[in-house]
C-alpha cells in the first residue's frame, strides 16, 4: 500500500486515501469449487486448450493443495487494494 500512495503522490495527487480489501469465498466440496471455477472466463479459456488428463491432472494437484477442513469444504481468499486521491486544484 505504501508503494501505491508514493505513486499517487508522485503524481501530484492529494488526500490520498487506500485500504485492503480482503474476501473469502466458501464451497462445500472440491466438487462445488470445480464447478464453479472451472466455469470462469480466465479459466474456461485455458481449459478449452488442455487434454482430459492434463484437466484430471490439473484438479488432482488442486484438490491435494487447496486449504480444506476435514468435512472437505475448501475455503479461498483474495485481497486487493484500493486507494483513491484528488487532482490538486
Amino acid at each position: 500500500m505504501e508503494a501505491l500512495r508514493a505513486l499517487w503522490s508522485g503524481a501530484g495527487l492529494q488526500k490520498i486515501e487506500g485500504r485492503e480489501i480482503t474476501v473469502q469465498r466458501r464451497f462445500t466440496d472440491f466438487d462445488d469449487y470445480w464447478s464453479k471455477t472451472a466455469g470462469a472466463a480466465s479459466l474456461s479459456a485455458m481449459l478449452a486448450t488442455m487434454t482430459g488428463d492434463e484437466i484430471e491432472g490439473l484438479k488432482g494437484r488442486l484438490l491435494k493443495n487447496l486449504p480444506h477442513d476435514d468435512e472437505g469444504r475448501i475455503v479461498t481468499s483474495g485481497r486487493a487494494n484500493a486507494i483513491k486521491g484528488r487532482v490538486a486544484s
